[in-house]
């Protein structure tokens, strides 16, 4: 059987997500929009080169545009938002009115779980599945840290890191942006949400910074930001004791971005400049980005999962990582590969029904086995260390 997927977004990850669901996704056809048709062309045109025939096919449409939106999703059996989050809590609600299965790769957990979630009965009447977060972190991640909880008779913790980054560290902050600056502040800001002793947790964003060595790159510092662990702080509650999510970045990082950060940089309240009336965090968002935007710098990816418990009445922990980089042979970064194939597997898994109907926290959409057989499909990498202490 085959499907229709329709993508919105053809900036970052919009063509690599096409470019997956091309591939593993049993496509019929797959339309990749965009505000900026001619960009929207050129990606299309730029992923059926790759596939060496004709898959994808561009359109022109404003996200901002209720019926335009609507129009679009009625072409496909599977929407997939590659827009900047804010807006997918307005388009995953139209997703639903146009009762067409839609995933996103970012939204705002509280509101799901506590909100758009009494609308499941409506979803499933529909036959349609809504499942937010089915990026990287949150998202991969979050399918690595349930392969780790699955393999354990219990579950004590789990520890997710990730981060995206240039492959060496450039000043004047060691990173390079590798998607939308407002949502990069906005993962700074705020509190994160973590399981501990078992009960749903905030703790403050870019403090607790830890250390962490990973081959091949050195030492990392791992710091709280918002939003990485999606829905699981809820859906795992009681099951998990330790749950939280820390993004990795080359030393030094953290402390610039706190002073940033305490110097009211990143502050929401608007402020007047000539009679002008803008937020501190808008003109950041406008005044950061071309210091650590480094066309030629090629990037990477690194995640490192740890997850402690109990197996067969010992103790047992696994950790689980890789570094994925740059892939010459296609053009796509490590940030796309690594977002839009794991956006696809979603996709894909509501296409064919492996992901249940209705309203779906990530984290209760597929199988973490599953979710990583499908990722060792598309020849990615994962390191796997499993400890056990033998019982006398």
């Amino acid at each position: 059987m085959q499907f229709k997927y329709a993508i919105l977004g053809a900036g970052m990850q919009g063509p690599a997500v096409a470019y997956d669901l091309a591939r593993f996704g049993d496509a019929e056809i797959i339309y990749l929009a965009d505000i900026d048709e001619e960009r929207a062309t050129q990606k299309a045109e730029w992923v059926n080169q790759l596939l060496k025939r004709e898959m994808v096919y561009p359109k022109r449409v404003d996200a901002l545009d209720d019926q335009q939106v609507l129009r679009y999703f009625e072409q496909a059996d599977v929407v997939i938002s590659a827009v900047p989050w804010q807006m997918n809590m307005r388009l995953i609600q139209l997703a639903l009115e146009a009762k067409r299965s839609f995933i996103d790769m970012g939204n705002e957990p509280e509101w799901f779980w506590n909100e758009f979630r009494k609308r499941d009965e409506e979803a499933k009447k529909a036959n349609i599945a809504l499942v937010p977060d089915c990026g990287l972190a949150p998202g991969m991640v979050n399918h690595l840290g349930l392969y780790c909880m699955e393999q354990m008779d219990e579950c004590h913790e789990i520890r997710l890191r990730c981060g995206g980054l240039p492959q060496r560290p450039i000043p004047p902050i060691g990173y390079k942006l590798v998607f939308n600056m407002i949502g990069v502040i906005s993962e700074y800001m705020g509190k994160a949400l973590t399981l501990h002793e078992g009960k749903p947790h905030y703790v403050p964003t870019m403090d607790d910074v830890e250390c962490v060595q990973i081959d091949p790159l050195g030492v990392l510092e791992a710091a709280p930001t918002s939003g990485g662990t999606s829905t699981a702080p809820y859906t795992l509650a009681g099951k998990v004791k330790e749950y939280d999510y820390k993004t990795l970045r080359y030393p030094g990082h953290w402390a610039a971005m706190r002073a940033l950060r305490d110097l009211g940089f990143f502050d929401e309240k608007p402020i007047e400049i000539h009679g002008v009336h803008i937020t501190p965090r808008e003109i950041a968002a406008k005044i950061i980005p071309p210091h650590i935007d480094f066309p030629e710098e090629k990037d990477l990816v690194v995640v490192y999962v740890y997850s402690s418990g109990v197996k067969n009445g010992a103790p047992y922990s696994i950790r689980l990582e890789f570094v994925e980089y740059h892939d010459d042979a296609t053009g796509f970064t490590a940030m796309e590969r690594c977002t839009g194939f794991a956006a696809g597997i979603i996709a894909h898994g509501v296409a064919t029904g492996v992901v249940p109907r209705g309203t779906v926290p990530y984290e209760q959409s597929m199988s973490g086995a599953h979710f990583v057989k499908e990722w060792l499909r598309r020849g990615m990498m994962l390191r796997e260390t499993v400890s056990q202490q033998l019982r006398p």
